[in-house]
């Protein structure tokens, strides 16, 4: 295989998006990666930093947006990306991945010149806002509260409403009477993903044990993606 623009963009990127979501109270996108890893995006131009095959991927995995009437920026973003996968990005720009040759570098078996796929640097935000304090009490009739493996995010269910959180450094924005209610509950999870639902309930008690709850801490931006 000759390096050449014609095999620019055969390959997306190995770590593949599971599920994203537009977040209001932070106005940005959150994308998930298979391997749990987040990334926030707070501007669509951000996102011409993919290449097509990527964005073909983000248009297929799990979106969820809470806005009822399907309105605001991000179901804007949404309805404009299903375009211009259509078109094959038509008026949208993108990278591309490169397929470079390793000279002198053989594989073992096939005895052929190794290549390596880059995938272009992507333009993603560093520092992320924590979300906007809870109401105080709104834990207060807990039900219970589990891990999402779709969407990577612990959902708690109250007798009233459900409420997602995207990350675990999020439950800073709960006020202490709050934790308290999730830390004595156990989280419910598949088997499979009992390692990813702990860090939950880990976070949890190490918000309590520091004091890091909404009560005595000022809103500041959390930890840099």
């Amino acid at each position: 295989m000759e390096l050449g623009s014609s095999f620019y963009d055969h390959v997306g990127n190995k770590f593949e998006v599971t599920s994203w979501r537009f977040e209001h109270d932070k106005d940005m996108w959150l994308i998930t990666r298979k391997t749990g890893r987040r990334e926030y995006y707070a501007k669509e131009a951000q996102f011409e930093s993919w290449t097509k095959i990527d964005l073909k991927s983000l248009l297929r995995a799990p979106y969820y947006d809470p806005e009822p009437n399907q309105r605001g920026r991000g179901w804007a973003f949404l309805a404009r990306l299903e375009k211009e996968v259509k078109s094959n990005f038509a008026t949208m720009k993108t990278a591309e991945s490169e397929i470079r040759r390793n000279p002198g570098v053989r594989e073992p078996f096939t005895k052929r010149n190794v290549k390596s796929i880059i995938w272009p640097p992507i333009e993603k935000e560093k520092i992320i806002p924590l979300s906007r304090k809870f109401e105080k009490g709104i834990l207060k009739n807990l039900k219970f509260w589990e891990y999402d493996s779709k969407m990577v995010e612990a959902v708690l269910i109250t007798e009233d409403q459900s409420i997602r959180i995207p990350n675990t450094y999020d439950l800073m924005s709960c006020h202490e009477e709050d934790i308290l209610v999730i830390s004595i509950q156990q989280i419910r999870c598949n088997e499979k993903y009992e390692v990813c639902a702990k860090e939950w309930t880990t976070s949890a008690a190490n918000i309590l044990r520091h004091r890091l709850f909404a009560d005595p801490m000022p809103n500041m931006g959390s930890p840099q993606a």
